[in-house]
């Protein structure tokens, strides 16, 4: 579905600033500069740097002409309903709040909390498992990034039964993984605890009381 010429005239690209175009070949709104495609849904532009996805050089974008994004959709537990979504880059974590486990928190988008020197060696040496082929794997940690990854906002959950950090999930190019945070409870992929896990269309994560089906869209 075409975005509106007067539409497109008055957006810019939230990165830079500048100007973006529509491109009807793969239904996004473009920007050159950036080298991004922002998606277009019901012919809404979602203008989020987030929401986003790189451009190769000459056009493709990463994800091989599927401009695909790791989404977790919450089928079971307080936050049922609600879905996570993780284009390629990115990660996040898995946990609640401290404050008051029994206050309803559902995705706190502005929190990202804090990671203590033994959960930061274990995700970088996940991120190294991860991807072996990688020529350089910084050990860079920083609040907004964990490697080679942009780290998302936390995903906080109404659920006591999870720890406070209980896993990660991750998106790049080798696909999707999650990551226990060595959590109280255990985390659990189609009925079985793993420590970590590469993720497939279908496959059902559980942590604590919620249960998220996970999928590429």
């Amino acid at each position: 579905m075409a975005v509106p010429k007067e539409l497109l005239d008055i957006l810019v690209c939230p990165k830079c600033l500048g100007v973006i175009s529509y491109d009807s070949g793969k239904e996004g709104i473009l920007c050159v500069k950036c080298e991004l495609l922002y998606p277009v849904q019901n012919g809404i532009p979602v203008m989020l740097e987030d929401e986003a996805f790189p451009i190769r050089e000459g056009g493709e974008t990463m994800s091989a002409g599927k401009r695909q994004v790791a989404v977790f959709e919450i089928t079971e537990g307080k936050n049922k309903g609600q879905a996570v979504k993780l284009p390629l880059g990115t990660c996040k974590a898995i946990g609640r709040s401290l404050d008051d486990i029994n206050k309803t928190q559902v995705f706190a988008m502005d929190l990202t909390m804090s990671l203590d020197d033994f959960t930061k060696k274990l995700i970088m040496n996940y991120i190294a498992k991860k991807s072996p082929n990688s020529k350089k794997v910084t050990t860079e940690t920083t609040s907004d990034s964990i490697g080679s990854f942009k780290r998302l906002p936390d995903l906080v959950l109404d659920d006591p039964a999870i720890s406070r950090l209980h896993a990660m999930i991750f998106h790049d190019a080798n696909g999707a993984g999650i990551l226990d945070l060595v959590s109280k409870n255990g985390t659990f992929v189609n009925g079985e605890e793993v420590e970590s896990k590469s993720l497939q269309n279908g496959d059902l994560v559980e942590v604590g009381g919620t249960k998220m089906v996970f999928a590429y869209k």
